[in-house]
């Protein structure tokens, strides 16, 4: 479900535009939109295929069409309207605890901070004690939260990461040959941090992709750059993304491998076993024959179970409850 993925796109358009100062009833709005679509169960790709998106509370004309071009084409253009020209580190320190778009504005404004160094030299130099609302506790819970995230060293927040992942995705969805693109890893997992990104391409050729993922214009540094896979770091925050680029027919059986978590994937190597297949990042193969490997319900079926949501793919039960058919409906808040 692309639930969660919009509702963070419309939350960090929200968090923006207060920082900017814009007309709070217009924030609201689009707050209320990321609350009920991170609450739905139901499928917001399904509901808009049905027509029903205006049904949904807070939700009119025009923001159901940035839905349905964020569902038909991986991009919002009013996200990166929003987006352009806004320093990314003012965004970034929303994930530190105790700042609020309202305390970044403020040290913005008043002090010209623009980044997570920038705000720690700030209060070491005593110049955030004393701006509105900047107590000593203020600042004090501040340092904390920033000692709290520094102490994730190597990791960064889903809210950091996500936004980064979904302009590379926007992006590569335009380069020529690319039949398929999704992210991996723990990100699709949606866990609450992220250490680096894995991302799949379906493609007959990898070369020129390649080439293209490497020329990305955040890319700050190539550290591989391959036939079929690359890797970059991207962003202020230097986060390491891998792409890789699989046959059409092995895509579903990579995203199932390259999502995880590994023990997820181990219960289903064992359980291909015992019914005398073999799984793996190009399919499931009975002896030498592929059986299945195109999609990942293809692979999940081919075992004999439900297509299990990324997020419970953790080995705790959702292996017996997609083999009995009763896997749980997914809450996203």
């Amino acid at each position: 479900m692309k639930n969660k993925e919009i509702a963070a796109l419309f939350e960090r358009i929200a968090d923006v535009l207060e920082i900017k100062g814009e007309n709070i009833f217009r924030v609201n709005s689009y707050r209320k939109v990321a609350r009920v679509l991170d609450e739905m169960t139901e499928d917001v790709a399904e509901v808009a295929k049905a027509g029903r998106l205006e049904s949904i509370a807070g939700v009119g004309k025009g923001t159901a069409e940035k839905i349905v071009e964020y569902l038909d084409t991986g991009r919002m253009s009013k996200y990166e309207e929003v987006m352009k020209g806004f320093p990314p580190g003012l965004a970034d320190m929303l994930d530190i605890p105790g700042m609020g778009p309202k305390t970044v504005a403020l040290v913005w404004q008043k002090l010209g901070v623009v980044d997570l160094a920038g705000l720690e030299k700030a209060i070491a130099d005593g110049k955030a004690l004393g701006l509105p609302g900047m107590g000593e506790k203020k600042v004090a819970n501040i340092q904390k939260g920033i000692a709290l995230l520094r102490s994730r060293a190597g990791r960064l927040l889903l809210g950091v990461a996500f936004p980064l992942v979904q302009e590379i995705l926007g992006r590569m969805r335009q380069a020529p040959g690319v039949r398929q693109i999704e992210a991996a890893g723990s990100l699709r997992r949606m866990k609450e941090t992220i250490g680096d990104i894995d991302i799949l391409v379906a493609a007959a050729e990898g070369k020129k992709i390649i080439e293209a993922f490497t020329k990305l214009p955040n890319v700050v540094e190539v550290l591989a750059a391959g036939d079929t896979k690359g890797s970059v770091r991207v962003g202020e925050n230097k986060l390491q993304v891998d792409l890789r680029v699989v046959a059409e027919d092995e895509f579903g059986a990579a995203l199932q491998y390259f999502t995880g978590s590994k023990a997820h994937n181990i219960r289903l190597r064992d359980l291909a076993k015992g019914k005398g297949l073999k799984v793996n990042e190009y399919g499931v193969f009975k002896g030498e024959r592929k059986v299945a490997g195109r999609t990942e319900e293809s692979v999940y079926e081919a075992l004999g179970m439900l297509w299990t949501p990324p997020e419970l793919r953790e080995d705790r039960g959702e292996v017996e409850a997609a083999q009995a058919k009763k896997l749980p409906k997914l809450v996203t808040r």
